[in-house]
């Protein structure tokens, strides 16, 4: 397993809003020696506990807990079931129970270990238990290393709609190795990809592109591209949520193609993989843009062609009724008085912002005319 080993470049990004509260994203391959560095700084003289899934500690939980163990630290591991049907209150409360049964304190360090969801729910119990203790956050999905890994915000899903109960609390760091990534399926990576897409259609037209030249099934032979997709994405969004920590105005652009993601997302119960729904959501919304006369025919053309070499088509949307995406659009958190807001795009590269604002509201009609005009 000596290749598991193999180092590329590492790269590190300082986010945080505040001078006193930086914290370095380590990006690159076969970074047990910075993982270790970063839990021996941030957990000197702390108790550290792993929250993960059962999947993921049965593939690496092991491996971080013996590691660390060997280095003399105290440690102990929390699995609960893997799976965005876990990422609930109920969960949240067996976590945060489980820690208290074993008696962890305020001297608590939580990692967390996995991809998404894991970070999501860990991430939650950390602000919630004990009033909030700090946390070390170690993606192991492309989908979690270009976005939900990045700019703190943390919580859960509930009947209601995805994420509608949370917290922001930003990790003491994220470190982002490639290794996890060996082995991951191709719609795992396709997951991932669809943010670092997004993430390009809507602040770096350049980077457009880049997501064509990588090695869907093996990603780590185009492990440079795959580096530089993962740092661009990390070093936009991170620049973002500096600007905007709640999430007042800006910070509404990541939500391209969300809208229409989590509405599909919820009425999908949520099998529907997230990164998936962003797809078809941003390709939806691009024709919103379209419609609107935001976005020229020809960019909206490149980007459904560019979104369809990624499994991203028309077909999937079919199964979904579109007066139940309407009604589920409702449930948005950008959402203002009943009236769904869009973020649109200009261009690719671009989005369109009037008044200052990020996130417009757009009629039914003009959702409904889009959603019509694609399925047809």
């Amino acid at each position: 397993m000596s290749h598991m080993n193999t180092r590329t470049h590492v790269k590190t990004i300082w986010a945080g809003a505040r001078k006193s509260e930086k914290y370095p994203l380590v990006i690159g391959s076969g970074l047990q020696k910075e993982l270790l560095a970063v839990v021996r700084r941030e957990g000197r003289e702390r108790r550290l506990a792993i929250i993960t899934d059962n999947h993921v500690g049965k593939i690496w939980g092991q491996d971080l807990l013996k590691s660390l163990r060997r280095s003399g630290l105290p440690v102990e591991l929390i699995h609960f079931p893997q799976g965005e049907g876990h990422k609930n209150q109920k969960t949240v409360t067996a976590l945060q129970h489980e820690l208290l049964k074993r008696r962890f304190g305020r001297d608590t360090l939580i990692i967390a270990l996995g991809g998404g969801v894991v970070g999501d729910v860990a991430g939650f119990v950390a602000a919630t238990y004990l009033r909030g203790v700090p946390y070390v956050n170690v993606p192991t999905t492309l989908l979690a290393m270009v976005d939900s890994s990045i700019g703190g915000k943390v919580g859960i899903d509930t009947p209601y709609g995805k994420n509608t109960v949370g917290a922001f609390w930003q990790p003491r760091a994220v470190v982002m190795d490639l290794r996890y990534l060996r082995g991951m399926p191709r719609r795992a990576i396709v997951n991932g990809l669809m943010e670092a897409v997004k993430t390009s259609l809507t602040s770096d037209g350049k980077g457009f592109p880049l997501a064509l030249k990588l090695d869907l099934d093996q990603p780590l032979r185009t492990a440079g591209v795959l580096l530089r997709i993962i740092h661009s994405s990390a070093r936009i969004k991170t620049g973002v949520t500096e600007r905007d920590v709640r999430e007042e105005n800006e910070r509404r652009l990541l939500n391209f193609g969300h809208t229409i993601g989590h509405a599909l997302e919820l009425l999908s119960g949520y099998r529907l993989p997230h990164g998936y729904a962003v797809g078809y959501g941003m390709l939806v919304e691009s024709k919103i843009s379209e419609l609107l006369g935001v976005l020229s025919p020809l960019e909206f053309r490149e980007v459904r062609n560019t979104l369809a070499k990624f499994g991203i088509s028309t077909a999937a949307l079919r199964r979904y009724p579109v007066n139940k995406i309407l009604e589920a659009t409702k449930r948005d958190k950008k959402t203002r008085a009943g009236v769904s807001h869009y973020v649109l795009l200009q261009s690719i590269g671009s989005v369109y912002k009037k008044a200052g604002q990020f996130a417009h509201p757009v009629p039914d009609a003009v959702v409904r005319k889009a959603l019509v005009s694609l399925v047809s």
